[in-house]
């Protein structure tokens, strides 16, 4: 069975689960990206391909997002992209009420959701540019009958391109094992795909933001960390887009307090954008809180030395106290990197008032 019959089948399948006595969830990760995304669809179909009872057994790849269309996920899987399972196309619920399902996470770095009770499982955390190049390392290192096709090396390829950056030297997101595994994988083609022309046509797919609002652009690839006292969430901005740009088009705080509010009435945003032209990068970082009182802790906390952001604070278009702007001259500290920080800072803080 190919890739395409592989989607196909899975897809046509959501109607009766009843019939198998395991499902097993390949999840990507909650901010949903290219590289999540396939690394999902992969390793769900590595799965399927090297199990020997799935008459039982059915592996589903599933985005961790509700039905929605994102530009260079849909430029690339092009006409696979109708046969993408989200998290709201399966009850999960009775899946585990009924004790018949498992999840293997791909590109996480926890998951954080009722779910994680679900299992106890294998655990590889490996600083890479892109979780693809785990997945093509584990299949090339399996004993398994399973032949890596123009069309699988093509995605995996592809998303590692994206997630390196195109191997800029710059942005420093590119590890000796992801220039390994690539090389490996061309090999399996049987015709060279022209990396730059590719690198290039997805950073212009999702350039692409036609149609998509303030919240939507917030929203795209959006993580959340929360803790006893404050809840924040992490959104990337589509390549390309300034935070600058963003902060100005905002005419009120409606938006942000809408997009806060759809996210279990998060405390406020860390907003994250990338500009590249040839091997130059640029990197913005931002911020806005609900409450004037969470701005100067955050404020205070990410501008300290030793997280090596090196920010400058910038002055915005607008007149608003509850927003900051300011240049990353850091070009290397990706979300990646930013994540953990939140994630102490939010372990950590406790209000002012607090005994």
């Amino acid at each position: 069975m190919n890739f395409t019959d592989y989607l196909n089948y899975v897809k046509s399948q959501l109607t009766d689960l009843v019939r198998f006595r395991l499902i097993r969830i390949v999840l990507g990760n909650e901010a949903c990206d290219l590289d999540s995304t396939i690394s999902a669809c992969i390793y769900a179909y590595f799965l399927h391909s090297t199990c020997q009872t799935n008459n039982e057994v059915l592996h589903v790849p599933m985005l961790q997002i509700k039905s929605s269309i994102f530009t260079e996920i849909r430029w690339f899987l092009k006409e696979h992209y109708s046969n993408m399972i989200f998290i709201d196309s399966i009850n999960l619920s009775d899946l585990y009420k009924q004790e018949k399902f498992e999840i293997v996470l791909v590109d996480h770095h926890s998951l954080r959701s009722k779910l994680n009770q679900v299992f106890v499982s294998k655990v590889k955390i490996e600083h890479v540019g892109s979780c693809c190049t785990l997945i093509a390392e584990k299949i090339f290192a399996s004993n398994a009958n399973f032949h890596v096709t123009d069309e699988i090396a093509y995605l995996l390829t592809g998303s590692i391109l994206f997630g390196t950056l195109n191997f800029s030297s710059n942005a420093g997101k590119a590890t000796k094992k992801d220039k390994q595994i690539y090389e490996q994988l061309l090999t399996c083609q049987t015709s060279r795909v022209d990396d730059f022309k590719l690198y290039k046509d997805l950073r212009q797919s999702t350039a692409d933001i036609t149609g998509m609002s303030i919240q939507d652009l917030l929203q795209k690839d959006a993580k959340q960390v929360a803790g006893p006292n404050m809840r924040l969430l992490i959104s990337s901005l589509p390549s390309e887009y300034t935070v600058e740009k963003l902060i100005g088009e905002l005419k009120t705080m409606k938006d942000m307090d809408e997009f806060l509010s759809k996210n279990d009435n998060a405390d406020g945003v860390i907003i994250l954008s990338l500009e590249t032209h040839n091997d130059e990068i640029k990197r913005q970082l931002g911020f806005y809180a609900k409450k004037f009182e969470h701005m100067l802790p955050i404020n205070e906390y990410i501008q300290r030395e030793e997280h090596n952001l090196s920010l400058r604070e910038r002055g915005i278009p607008i007149n608003q106290a509850r927003i900051k702007l300011f240049e990353q001259r850091n070009v290397q500290a990706s979300s990646k990197e930013i994540l953990p920080l939140i994630e102490q800072f939010i372990k950590d803080f406790a209000p002012q008032n607090s005994s």
